[in-house]
């Protein structure tokens, strides 16, 4: 499950931008904030991590696996090198859903407004 997170210590922003790998193992410390209506996203406080363990490293850096958040207005993507599907969230966390593949993100997009016009669905 990916959980939309917030962090507002610098250090720990620093640590997960700077520092840390995908497969790296970690525990993540903090609070959940639970949604107070259906249209509201679940949220991770985080207030601590911990790496457990670090991700093995590669002889050939190319084969490393690597992700990247971008922003679609006000919409969020995640891009996986190791699948082409793509991860979308509202930028508040709510779960648009995912597109198999990144040229199918217009129509996923369309979907999800389309279906907040016609009633607010989620």
């Amino acid at each position: 499950m990916i959980l939309p997170c917030s962090v507002t210590d610098p250090t720990l922003a620093h640590a997960v931008i700077h520092d840390l790998v995908p497969g790296d193992k970690l525990r993540v410390t903090g609070h959940l904030r639970l949604p107070r209506t259906p249209d509201e996203p679940m949220w991770l406080v985080v207030t601590a991590l911990t790496v457990l363990e670090t991700a093995p490293l590669m002889s050939d850096p190319a084969t490393v696996a690597t992700a990247l958040i971008e922003r679609y207005g006000p919409y969020v993507c995640w891009f996986d090198a190791d699948t082409p599907e793509v991860e979308v969230f509202t930028e508040g966390g709510v779960w648009v859903g995912t597109a198999p593949e990144p040229n199918d993100l217009g129509e996923l997009l369309e979907a999800f407004e389309y279906r907040q016009a016609a009633g607010g669905e989620q």
